[in-house]
Order: C-alpha cells, then structure tokens, then sequence
C-alpha cells in the first residue's frame, strides 16, 4: 500500500517547501504568494467537491485526541464568533549563529507558533515586509445536530481520500529538489487514517481526563464566566446549547479557526455554516499554565489552551447554507443538473416520491395525535426556505402556532419525529423560569472580549420548536423580558438580536419556528395559527426505513431550491379569486395573500414539485379554509 499522501499527513512540509522554491526564484523580499493553495487542489482533486469531502473530518471521529496533530483535517462548523483581525509574523530570516554563509526566509504561515530554528541557526524578523494579516473565528459544531445526520456524515468518508482520477499528473517545476522526502511517490492509492484501537481510544480518554482534572473540571460543565475573570476554564467552550458539550469527544470540539487572504474576507457573520480544510495545531508550548498567563496582552478566554480548544489553519473554507449530509456541498457546485440527477436516481422510480412523503407523513401525524391537517403544515413548514424578498419581509419562509397542545402529550414526541426528518432540530422550554434563567441571546462580554453564545444562536436552517406547554402564571424579571423579545424578533422577523454594551444588533437568521402551546402562544403574530384536534381513533400508519431516508432526501431538495414556483396565468386568476372570496367570508387581512402563496410553493415542494397546478391550488385553498374555520371554533380568531 502506498504511502499516505505528504498534503495530508504532513501539510506543513509541503507548504514550506512550495515557500522555499518560490522564494528562492524571488528577486527580492519576500514571496506574496507560492501557490500552495492551488497545489493542494490539484493533489487532492478539490475542484470535485466530493474529493474535498473524502479528507478525514474532526467532527467525525470519537475522540479529538486521537487525530495526528499538524495533519490535513476539515471541521464542520457554525461561526459562534468573529474576532478581530489578528496581524502576525509571516515571514521570518534564518541565519547562521556567527553570520557565516547566507540568509533564507522561512513562512511561519498555517502555523500558531513559528518554526523552530535547525541546529546552529537563529530566526530575525525581516522587517514590514513579514507582517501579514489573518482572520481569527471561534466555531462550534452545528448545534442540534441530530443522530442521523451525524451517523450520515461519519459514513460518508470513503476508505480512499482521493480517487486516482485525482491524483497529480504533473510536477511543478523544480519540485524534485524542493518538495520533501517522498514527494515522488505514487499517489493513485491514498489509504484513510487506520481505525483508532481500543487501547488508543482508552489513552486517548485517558489524557482527556487528566487534562481536565488538572484544569478542575469534572463532570459538570464549567461555571459561566464572571466579571473580572476573562479565562477560558470559567468560560467554558461556550456552546450555545450547553448540553451538546462534551470535551474530549471529536463531535463536541470547539476550534478557533485562522483564515488567509481572501479567505478571511469571505467569512464576515455570526451563524455561518461553514467547512474548513486546513492545518490543525495543538501547540504544547500553549498549555494553560495557570494565572500566570493571564497578565498577557491577551486573556486567556480568547487564547485558551489549544488541548481544550484546538486552532484550525484553514486552506481552504467554503460555506454550505441549509447544510444537509445527503448534499454536503456548496450552492455553486449543487447545479440544477447535480439535483435533478440526485432526484432522478433516488426519487422518480414509480411510487417513491409518494411513498418517501406517506413515510414523513406518518411520522409526524404519530407525533400528532393523528392529526392530518397538522401534520401536513408541519410537513410543509420543513420544505419552506425563503427564496426571495421584498424590502426587509423574506418570501417563502413562515411561523407557525400550534395551540391547543392536548394535556399528557410531550412535545418532545414531536421534537423527536422532526429530529428523524432534518439534519439539525433544536427543542427548547419556554417557561416563567427558564426565560430568567436560561441564557437566551448572544451577549458582548466586554471584560473577557468575547460573544457570549445564547441558545437562540442556531446555525440557519435549524428546525426550532419552542415549547410553552408548562408555562404557568408568574411573573417574569428584566432577563425574562429580554429573553422574549429576542424570541419575539426571531420567531416574527427572522432576526437575532446581539445585545452589546450600548444597543442590541439585530443579525438575520432564517430559522424553521414552530410553538406549541395550550392556548394561543404569548409570542404574537405567527403567521399560521393551527389548533391541534387529535383523533385518537385512527391507527397510525407504519413506514418503511426505506420511506424514511427517501423522505431525508425529498426535504433535503426541498431546501435546496431556492427559486419562485411556476404560476400559469389560469392559476393565477384563480388564487386572486378565491383570496378574494375568502376575505368576505373570514376575517383575515391583505397579507395573507403571501402567507398562501408561501404555502402552495411549499406543498409543491412537499410533492416533488415545481409548478402550482389548479388542483394543487384547490388542495392548499382547502386545508387554509378549513384551518381558519377551527380557528374560528375555537375562539382563536374574531368573526367579522
């Protein structure tokens, strides 16, 4: 078996060695750029993104520790912080002890400590001319991710990184002598790392352990940070659903991600998802050493120790919105050909498309109380994306209320056929309690500088179900209030608010809100508000595991198409007919008009497909009426 290919097992090599030849042909100062980035496309075959999703992933292994340190890794990840740019020693001058001989420069570049100096030989900085610029991000794994969609990630890395079709067919010029040990090795049959052993997994928790006892955690998670103590050990890791945390294990990693060039422009937002190919740097030398280090320029809680939060050298980063691991690629390489091929392959044979939507269905009608009509707005609601805008109001995407939540029935049931459905779905209680207590909204800690997470800071396409079923009569403190507002904004408007020292900013985030309640849900103005009515007589509907995963897909395409259905003018004469009619018939405003047509995309896409039909029309004119007639009966809506 060939060697494992030098980019991935050892990067920095190859990148100081592409520095050398380029600044050997340097005439003078040092080289801006050397390529190393497009050598490593053309090595690993990047320009597929399947090959880019073949490179061993942090997020997939048990145990982070058990990664080599300084190898070629990605990280899935939502952007929790961005902080400022950090500027850094990029190039460096090694010369001889007694200045005998001549000078070479060396790049400390993709690197959180520089480069030791080889025997005999010292490091001098160069001047201006080696300062460069970087960005720096705090990221977290997708919160809320759900089993299926992480047990789907881990199994899409294949045995063989990159396929020999990928391999490099041509050596840059001078590579023979610059290029490390090895370099001329065959490369057609680049092996995966080797399964971590047991007894590597047991050293591996091992050390884990240790760490943390000797950095004083123990099974609870570490206190929140108090003012006066800007360290990383009270700050934790700072998740923005603390229960998801879990150090040690390669799901539950915090990174703090370093980006170059054009890179670091790319990523400018909370929230983002992104994926980054890059270095991944466990400096010793950066261990948390106790107070001493916090009378450093900077505190420790934004340079932690990189055993408790490991830095991440990105070559490469490319973001995936709504991302799901049936489509684990960006918007550009998805094309409508690669979707319509990926529904082709798995949904058109006769009866699957009918059979995958039955299944999710059926899941979620269980949840339900066998309610139809509720499950299918449910259904609908996790194939709504917004897909246009008009001025600040985002087309396509809509909140929902589900009242009269019957009494003994968990909403955990539903949080949990949701879970079976999406990639990413989040439950959180909303009581007089936990609206005080729980830390809601993202806040600026001015003395540990650092965006303290809320568990409202959900990466976009999240399914969040907010449960106010337990709510009881109290009273609620200035925490409280905040935390609704931050709800309210989200839920209505599709905006985060950030609180900072002097003002809130408000960041958009496209999320899926569902609330369910006893009555009508105390956050006001949900677009679609649907009393449950369970019928307990009907048995429930089984479905296959086939159905089930087809259904995955089915949503995961669903969320993908972001352009407008096709609307024949003898539609849309009828809709503008029946809104009409229904407007003299029940009490409902001008805006519904964009509530229904949001709607009608999302049965269409709900079906598989993409042009409102007339008998698509009358189905989804159908289910309105009779859901505004509940309304209506259960003194949910005022008649005229």
């Amino acid at each position: 078996m060939a060697q494992q290919l030098k980019e991935l097992s050892n990067p920095l090599e190859v990148v100081d060695a592409l520095f050398a030849l380029r600044a050997d042909e340097a005439a003078s100062g040092p080289p801006g750029e050397w390529g190393e980035k497009a050598h490593f496309v053309q090595a690993l075959g990047l320009d597929d993104e399947e090959n880019f999703a073949r490179v061993p992933c942090l997020n997939d292994v048990e145990l982070a520790e058990t990664i080599p340190p300084f190898s070629l890794v990605r990280y899935r990840c939502m952007v929790q912080d961005v902080f400022e740019p950090e500027l850094y020693i990029s190039v460096l001058e090694e010369r001889s002890e007694d200045g005998s001989g001549s000078a070479r420069l060396v790049t400390t570049k993709y690197r959180e400590c520089s480069p030791m100096a080889r025997a005999g030989k010292v490091l001098q900085q160069v001047g201006r001319g080696g300062l460069s610029q970087r960005g720096a991000y705090y990221c977290v794994p997708l919160p809320g991710e759900t089993a299926w969609a992480r047990a789907m990630s881990s199994e899409s890395v294949k045995t063989q990184a990159v396929p020999a079709s990928a391999a490099r067919s041509k050596r840059l010029r001078g590579e023979e002598d610059s290029l490390p040990d090895g370099g001329d090795e065959e490369m057609t049959d680049t092996p995966a790392p080797p399964p971590v052993s047991q007894q590597a997994k047991e050293e591996a928790a091992a050390r884990a352990a240790k760490r943390s006892a000797a950095q004083g955690y123990g099974s609870e998670p570490p206190p929140v940070l108090a003012l006066g103590e800007p360290n990383s050990d009270a700050f934790g890791l700072n998740f923005p659903l603390p229960e998801e945390e879990r150090r040690g294990a390669g799901c539950s990693t915090a990174c703090i991600v370093k980006l170059y060039d054009d890179d670091a422009e790319s990523v400018k937002i909370c929230c983002e998802t992104i994926e980054v190919l890059g270095v991944l740097c466990i400096e010793p030398v950066m261990a948390n050493l106790g107070p001493e280090v916090q009378r450093g320029l900077f505190p420790d809680a934004r340079s932690p120790s990189t055993a408790l939060v490991p830095r991440l050298h990105g070559l490469f980063v490319r973001k995936l919105p709504f991302y799901n691991p049936m489509l684990p690629f960006t918007e550009r390489w998805l094309t409508e050909a690669r979707l319509a091929s990926a529904y082709q392959r798995r949904l058109e044979a006769p009866g699957v498309l009918a059979a995958a939507r039955a299944a999710a269905l059926s899941l979620l009608e269980r949840a339900l109380g066998q309610d139809t009509l509720a499950a299918e707005y449910v259904l609908m609601q996790l194939a709504s994306r917004v897909f246009a805008r008009h001025g600040d109001v985002g087309l396509g995407r809509w909140s929902m209320n589900i009242a009269r939540w019957p009494e003994g029935s968990d909403v955990s049931q539903l949080h949990q056929a949701v879970s079976d459905l999406v990639p990413r779905a989040v439950c959180l209680p909303v009581t007089a309690e936990s609206l005080d207590a729980g830390r809601w909204m993202p806040r600026k800690d001015i003395d540990a500088n650092r965006l303290v997470s809320g568990r409202l800071q959900l990466a976009a396409g999240t399914y969040l179900i907010l449960d106010e079923t337990k709510m009881a009569e109290g009273k609620v403190g200035s925490e409280g209030v905040k935390a609704l507002q931050a709800i309210q904004a989200l839920v209505i408007e599709q905006q985060l608010p950030y609180e900072f020292f002097s003002c809130d900013v408000r960041v958009p985030l496209e999320l899926g809100c569902l609330l369910a309640s006893r009555s009508a849900s105390i956050i006001k103005g949900c677009d679609v508000l649907m009393p449950l009515r369970p019928e307990a007589h009907r048995q429930p509907v089984s479905h296959s595991a086939t159905g089930l995963e087809a259904a995955r897909l089915l949503l995961g395409l669903a969320s993908r198409h972001i352009q407008p259905i096709r609307i024949s003018d003898e539609v849309s004469q009828a809709f503008s007919n029946d809104f009409a009619q229904a407007r003299q018939e029940l009490p409902i405003g001008t805006e519904a008009g964009h509530l229904w047509l949001s709607l009608a995309r999302a049965h269409c896409l709900s079906h598989g497909e993409s042009e409102l039909t007339l008998a698509r029309w009358k189905l989804v004119k159908e289910m309105e009426m009779t859901r505004l007639r509940r309304c209506l009966e259960e003194g949910l809506l005022q008649p005229r």
